[in-house]
């Protein structure tokens, strides 16, 4: 049964605000051996300055405490050393009373003038910059993504979270009068000095819990080597200096608060800065959770946590554990019976490596947002000028990062592209959801092991906001949406031959092929007036071609930027470059779903934004979450125009019946590029608008989607309305599960008239039919002759293909699934 002590602060002191923040780190050069006391960093000890300054001793029969070796009871002490240790015990005596005594009436007894003008004139006013701490990365609902771990691997706890027992055990094995004396121990200081006088070394020190936290803090603030080994030092100016920190510490603020902050700042190895993280990495347990044994074995750790390792020494760890245990018990804190139950506890710690030597994103929920979402901060000016001052703030800034990433959503989009293609399987699969309106980016996923072993298909690649796939007729859309800016109307019709050559956009692959200066749909048979909805929905390239000669190359383009594609991805595009509109251009998953989530918005285009909030550990405002930017790009009426046509390719066209799967009313464009190198679906729902890229990362054009093992069954050739569009309405349909369906914008009358349209392009006459034998003159009047149609455009080639040739050209065309 533990007894409740009285933890008082003294009325004289005022509380302080006991929450610690970060600060930059100290060098990993101030480690020091193995066995000495840590003081806020691994090794960096008070060399035999041992802070206990309790009487722990054992006595011996005669009651003296810590006689020298070998000196039993019975055995006069030699004359000499009794002379040696009396002066010792006085000089101890004496500096720690005047220690105490000097703030308030100067130097008195045994300290010259000077020496206590020096003393005084010491600063007093400890520095006490924030503690460096790792940060945090939490999805929108507030959950844990992550935590951004630099090689301070400390996340500062509140001492309300710290429980009683924790701050007995600190206290009873390194500081039993920490409540009663002001800072500095004179009795400790005593015991100290005799100790060490009969070892003839320094055997123990006399540093109290409030003495090693301002070494502690000195360390945290040394920069340099020499600054460093000042405060690591064992010399009695540097304990002068520690004991008037303390002194004035002591008057300023709690002992609670004291104790907190040493806790925080204290090493318990392994990587493991301060009382929180240790808890969670030793035991995963939070701060709070603690039991006795596991309080009293993170207690005797910090004398020396190499020693006492328990991953690396747990015989060791129990042993000391079981000190702190008897300890406890000899102070009255708990019941010997409960001590002899927690030492009869095993010991058992989690054994893996230290946190901090892991890369943080590999263990999240959502480790390629993550990572994208530390690239970002560690780009952004706002943290910092320079690539190390941002590293500092991004790992040890204890920031609290609440992004834009929705659990439920990143569930669904990762368990999708999971269960389509597995993840050791070579082709990839990503899938980004953003919402409309804001450009919050509310999942982002691939189906890979976020990870450095290649052997094992994991990846660190960006895939989701690279650009390594060419997107294939989703790019149409640009052109669309251009063509009803221009005034182009939805009977915009045109006679989309199989193979279309142009002298607007020359091209001559000489390749022998019959379509090798021009461009083709995915089927010979396919061929025929189009308008500008039916083309869409067969995604005709050839049609798509013709309408982009009439608005013209930079018309796509600049629709495309406006609409969310950076402008960096198209500004080599040339003028005469034609397939652009059939998906020429590489480009990034995100940037498409952004794209589409435009035209979502009603025209409306918000920068992709994956931060709600961020606040540092002062739980002060960072100024990295800005509002969402939003600006019209596109006027409703063609936005919204657009959409009810690429209804229809979902509900009649490329995309049906897969992305159908979504189960309500939504738009969206197929894309297949040259070779089935890659494969796209981009649509959208009022409320989301998600793009999926499939294809091999590792060389789309030398590994084509062909005789793909894929959800359940094996692919000769893999379409956007095929995987891609799988994965689409899938993980949609779970990730919408229970928000109520909207209907999608109906097209805008006037747009959807537009002020241009009509037959542009007409089909070649028909061959000529074959003579009738002459017959015998009968009543029976002749049919009429057809009139025969207008020629072709002299710019229009239609070869004759050979029977079963599929020739894709260009990057663009598109199938339905099956054919």
């Amino acid at each position: 049964m533990q007894r409740e002590p009285t933890f008082r602060a003294r009325p004289r002191r005022r509380t302080a605000d006991a929450r610690l923040t970060s600060a930059p780190r100290p060098p990993a050069d101030t480690a020091g051996p193995s066995g000495a006391r840590s003081a806020g960093t691994p090794g960096a000890g008070t060399s035999g300055w041992d802070a206990r300054s309790d009487d722990d001793a054992p006595a011996t029969a005669d009651g003296y405490r810590g006689g020298p070796a070998g000196e039993g009871p019975g055995r006069p002490p030699d004359r000499g050393a009794l002379l040696t240790r009396i002066g010792i015990i006085a000089c101890a005596a004496g500096v720690g009373l005047a220690l105490l005594l000097l703030p308030l009436v100067g130097a008195i007894g045994l300290f010259a003038k000077s020496s206590a003008d020096h003393y005084l004139s010491l600063p007093d006013e400890l520095l006490t910059p924030p503690l460096p701490q790792s940060s945090q990365i939490l999805a929108a609902d507030g959950s844990l993504i992550a935590t951004l771990r630099g090689e301070t691997n400390r996340t500062v706890v509140d001492g309300k979270d710290i429980p009683v027992v924790m701050r007995q055990a600190i206290v009873a094995i390194e500081d039993s009068r920490f409540y009663s004396h002001g800072g500095v121990d004179v009795k400790g200081v005593v015991r100290a000095a005799l100790r060490n006088s009969e070892a003839g070394d320094v055997q123990q020190g006399a540093s109290t819990l409030t003495q090693q936290y301002v070494k502690n803090v000195l360390l945290q603030n040394a920069h340099t080597r020499q600054q460093r080994e000042d405060a690591a030092g064992t010399s009695l100016e540097r304990k002068i200096q520690e004991a008037r920190y303390a002194v004035t510490l002591e008057n300023k603020i709690s002992k609670d608060e004291i104790l907190e902050r040493y806790l925080n700042i204290a090493y318990f190895g392994n990587g493991n800065y301060g009382v929180g993280t240790a808890a969670q990495n030793y035991f995963q347990t939070h701060i709070a959770k603690l039991t006795l044994p596991q309080a009293a074995l993170l207690a005797g750790l910090v004398q020396s946590p190499s020693l006492y390792d328990p991953v690396n020494h747990p015989d060791a760890a129990r042993t000391r554990r079981d000190i702190v245990l008897d300890r406890m018990a000899a102070l009255g804190y708990v019941a010997p019976a409960d001590a002899a139950a927690a030492k009869a506890a095993p010991v058992q710690v989690v054994h893996a490596a230290a946190a901090a030597a892991r890369d943080s994103c590999e263990t999240s929920s959502a480790s390629f947002f993550c990572d994208f979402v530390r690239s970002r901060l560690l780009a952004d000016p706002a943290l910092g000028t320079t690539d190390a001052e941002r590293a500092r703030r991004v790992y040890e800034g204890g920031l609290v990062i609440r992004t834009t990433l929705q659990p439920k959503v990143q569930a669904a989009v990762q368990n999708t592209v999971n269960a389509v293609i597995a993840p050791d399987n070579p082709v990839s699969a990503t899938e980004v959801v953003i919402e409309p309106g804001t450009g919050n980016i509310l999942a982002m996923a691939v189906n890979r092991v976020f990870g450095s072993d290649s052997a094992t298909n994991q990846t660190k690649e960006p895939l989701a906001t690279k650009a390594v796939f060419q997107p294939g007729s989703t790019f149409k859309t640009f052109t669309l949406a251009a063509a009803l800016e221009a005034g182009y109307g939805l009977n915009t019709q045109f006679y989309s031959p199989s193979c279309y050559s142009t002298k607007k956009f020359p091209l001559d692959r000489r390749d022998g092929s019959p379509c090798a200066t021009g461009y083709s749909n995915a089927d010979p048979a396919e061929s025929g007036v189009y308008d500008l909805s039916k083309a869409t929905w067969d995604s005709v390239n050839t049609y798509y071609i013709q309408l982009e000669e009439k608005i013209g190359v930079p018309a796509v383009v600049d629709m495309a930027v406006r609409l969310g594609i950076p402008a960096s991805y198209l500004e080599d595009v040339h003028p005469t470059k034609g397939d652009l509109t059939i998906g020429s251009e590489r480009v990034t998953p995100l940037d498409m779903a952004n794209a589409y989530a435009t035209l979502a918005a009603h025209g409306m285009r918000c920068d992709p934004r994956y931060v709600l909030s961020a606040a540092d550990s002062s739980n002060q405002n960072v100024d990295i979450a800005p509002e969402p930017v939003c600006k019209r790009t596109v006027t409703a009426g063609v936005a919204d125009t657009v959409t009810s046509i690429l209804a229809g390719v979902i509900t009649q066209g490329t995309g049906y019946p897969n992305a159908a799967a979504i189960g309500r009313p939504a738009a969206g464009k197929t894309g297949t590029t040259d070779n089935y190198s890659a494969a796209w679906f981009v649509g959208y729902t009022p409320q989301m608008a998600a793009s999926v890229a499939v294809g091999n990362p590792k060389g789309a054009q030398g590994n084509p989607l062909k005789g793909i093992v894929a959800d359940g069954r094996t692919w000769s050739r893999v379409f956007g309305g095929d995987l891609p569009a799988i994965i689409w309405g899938r993980s949609l349909r779970a990730a919408l599960s229970g928000v109520p369906a909207m209907p999608m914008s109906k097209a805008n009358p006037t747009v959807a008239k537009g002020t241009k349209g009509g037959l542009l392009s007409t089909p070649p006459p028909p061959p000529p039919q074959p003579t009738a034998p002459a017959t015998a003159t009968t009543d029976t009047p002749a049919a009429p002759t057809a009139a025969a149609a207008p020629a072709a455009a002299p710019d229009i080639v239609e070869p004759v293909l050979p029977p079963g040739r599929f020739p894709f050209q260009g990057s663009g065309g598109d199938e339905r699934p099956g054919r």
